[in-house]
């Protein structure tokens, strides 16, 4: 694969990048871990794939504790999602990170957070949404638990895909707890709506 094999202005038109770049705060920045992690997935699919990402995103270093422009960050991973799945990029974006919980939870910190909120994905996502700060600056989060097995993570000023990027993120908590279960998106606007997580309970 090369990047001329990929059409980034048609991957960028399907995921409407130009409007949300337009609308994302020029204050809201992310957590460097998150850049990090798309380049390294595209890293992971092989050299070819590696070196079209550098060819689009030249020269940029990001540190996982620092923060960085969301803008950036939206450019970044619509190029990762393309390159990942050139056919369908929300896909792509959904595969990244569906990869995020399994690789965040793999460093240090990560697995001493796990030693917490063990054994359910409930008191993670408990635990996402009361340092959501930890990670960006910008929006709202809001946990809502239905049942022992279903929750919703209420979103608003989310300019992160919901769709496709939040809703692998989900998929992925469920995959870190061994939990088979379905993560089903909710839109009420461009950047606002719900994920409905379900799980079955252990007994």
């Amino acid at each position: 694969m090369s990047l001329g094999a990929i059409d980034l202005r048609a991957a960028r038109d399907q995921l409407d990048v130009a409007r949300r770049l337009r609308d994302v705060p020029l204050t809201a920045n992310v957590r460097g871990v998150w850049l990090a992690m798309a380049a390294d997935y595209v890293n992971k699919l092989g050299r070819t794939e590696a070196l079209a990402f550098r060819a689009a995103i030249p020269g940029r270093r990001r540190i996982p504790f620092m923060t960085y422009s969301l803008r950036e960050y939206i450019e970044e991973l619509a190029v990762a999602a393309a390159i990942a799945n050139p056919k369908d990029p929300g896909e792509g974006m959904r595969q990244i990170w569906k990869s995020s919980a399994p690789s965040y939870l793999s460093t240090p910190f990560g697995r001493s957070l796990l030693r917490l909120v063990l054994p359910s994905p409930l008191q993670y996502l408990k635990w996402l949404v009361d340092h959501r700060d930890h990670f960006c600056n910008y929006g709202k989060w809001h946990l809502v638990t239905h049942s022992e097995g279903y929750a919703t993570m209420e979103m608003e000023d989310e300019y992160i895909w919901l769709d496709y990027a939040h809703r692998g993120g989900a998929e992925s908590v469920l995959q870190v707890f061994g939990m088979a279960g379905s993560v089903e998106p909710e839109m009420r606007g461009p950047y606002s709506g719900a994920l409905h997580v379900r799980w079955e309970p252990t007994s």
